[in-house]
């Protein structure tokens, strides 16, 4: 078993991409981390724990075997997730062949895939009422079609306006954590069938759990902000969980090959986004956590009702959300005015 240590991880992933000794050397180290991060989606560091977890993991489909270790493979995969290149591209790049940049790159992609039996994980929930947020996330991709003429509305996102997939994602809103991941669905399927008729409703029906969402779901097991109903300490509170779901999907679509349109079948989609959210749940785990719902702001709200500003989130919050969040599209102020 080959270990590594992060300085040891971020030089060797700069050499795979063709940065020169001199130029590295040159660099200070948060240079190198921020290079190293534009071309694989994560820190070295991160790495160096995916890395372990691939050699040693229980779980039989990810771990890798001895003889198929090889840490310029390794480097592919990640480099296919985070820039989506052809294959000419990754050729050029990694100097390899193509057919074996196209096996030993998705090799790899299916062995992080793999974790999420580790890694996305339903726990066991307290006495807490709302558990959960949940929204669906779409992708562009190639357009299908039934003859040279006609299109597949199925497949319609009303998101992109042009086909996609949508997958479910559910996070905890008491911990920093993936809990609930399925798909890929039609895009043209809505998030409330979805979550209808795909089990999750289901799995709350039965704990008499709740999940908070967007003004897309409805139905009891769903709580949406109220302006009529909701206290100021309320809405603060689903308003700071559906903006960090959105937080969530916005370091997801930072992989090109998640934002960009998405050109090979369907198995590989999903391949190719369950092992991003597997890499965003190594990334909470290791230093880039979500950033806490209920902070005093949202406790001490319905006490103070004057003119004041609730900021959804602090700087602190701001702070643990990485700069990859930098593609959402919400207001960066994250405020409201009470």
């Amino acid at each position: 078993m080959k270990l590594y240590l992060p300085e040891e991880m971020r030089y060797e992933g700069l050499l795979a991409v063709n940065l020169s000794v001199t130029r590295i050397n040159k660099a200070m180290a948060e240079t190198n981390d921020a290079r190293f991060k534009a071309h694989y989606g994560v820190f070295p560091s991160v790495c160096c724990c995916l890395w372990k977890d691939l050699q040693t993991t229980s779980v039989e489909e990810a771990r890798i075997e001895p003889k198929d270790i090889n840490l310029k493979h390794f480097f592919m995969a990640l480099h296919t997730l985070r820039k989506y290149p052809t294959e000419y591209e990754r050729e050029a790049i990694f100097d390899i062949s193509i057919r074996g940049g196209r096996d030993w790159s998705w090799f790899y992609v299916r062995k992080i895939q793999a974790l999420k039996a580790i890694k996305v994980v339903w726990p066991e929930f307290g006495p807490e009422v709302w558990i959960i947020s949940v929204d669906g996330q779409h992708c562009w991709k190639q357009e299908p079609s039934n003859s040279p003429w006609s299109l597949d509305r199925r497949h319609f996102s009303f998101k992109y306006h042009r086909a996609g997939w949508c997958y479910e994602l559910a996070l905890s809103l008491a911990d920093s954590k993936l809990v609930w991941m399925n798909g890929p669905f039609p895009a043209g399927m809505s998030d409330q069938k979805i979550f209808k008729e795909e089990g999750l409703q289901e799995k709350l029906v039965a704990l008499g759990k709740k999940a908070i969402a967007d003004s897309g779901y409805s139905g009891p097991q769903i709580s949406t902000r109220n302006e009529a109903y909701d206290s100021d300490s309320v809405r603060i509170f689903k308003s700071r969980a559906l903006l960090r779901q959105e937080k969530f999907n916005g370091r997801m679509k930072t992989y090109e090959s998640l934002s960009s349109r998405f050109r090979h079948e369907e198995d590989k989609f999903k391949s190719v986004f369950e092992a991003i959210a597997v890499l965003c749940v190594y990334e909470m785990e290791n230093g880039m956590p979500m950033y806490d719902i209920l902070i005093p702001a949202v406790l001490d709200a319905d006490e103070y009702r004057e003119d004041i500003e609730i900021v959804l989130y602090s700087e602190d919050d701001e702070d643990e959300s990485s700069e990859d969040d930098s593609s959402d599209e919400e207001d960066d102020t994250g405020a409201v005015w009470l």
